[in-house]
């Protein structure tokens, strides 16, 4: 069972995409003059100009918020629980200043979309959601605390926000 955390909306919403990551070759890594260990540089079976390897400045930086239609898990879930058309996956790490950046997202992908449905569940778990409606104007950080899993999970839960 792994958690599953995801936007649901009628309209596509825009990706985020985090930055700091790169994802780079055998060969890329070695002309940056990137360490590797000797079972990837020992190994004749890899593709060296294959893009394989996920490279970031900090382990801090790999959890930076990203929104992505292309999603780790299968959209089977999420087709369970929303009868949206598009999904987007969040991944992240919840964070203030993270969870800041979500909010003006989320207010800001609704100038254009009628409501966004924002998901947290564990998957493979039947537990019925929460769900919790609210308008674009109403809507504060606090709404979205439900998203932080810090201390274990707790329920599934939505939030539907919707705008004017």
């Amino acid at each position: 069972m792994s958690l599953f955390q995801f936007l649901a909306c009628d309209k596509e919403l825009e990706e985020i995409k985090n930055n700091h990551k790169e994802i780079i070759s055998i060969n890329e890594a070695l002309s940056r003059k990137i360490e590797l260990g000797d079972l990837i540089l020992n190994n004749s079976s890899l593709d060296r100009d294959e893009k394989m390897i996920l490279i970031c400045d900090s382990e801090e930086l790999l959890d930076e918020l990203e929104i992505n239609h292309n999603m780790n898990y299968s959209s089977e879930y999420s087709e369970q629980l929303s009868k949206k058309r598009h999904v987007s996956e969040i991944q992240w790490r919840y964070t203030e200043p993270r969870v800041k950046q979500l909010y003006d997202y989320i207010v800001d992908q609704l100038r254009t979309a009628k409501e966004i449905e924002i998901w947290s569940i564990w998957m493979d778990a039947p537990e019925t959601a929460v769900i919790k409606s609210i308008n674009v104007n109403d809507l504060t950080v606090e709404d979205l605390k439900f998203l932080d899993i810090s201390n274990g999970f707790e329920k599934p839960e939505c939030v539907v926000v919707r705008s004017i």
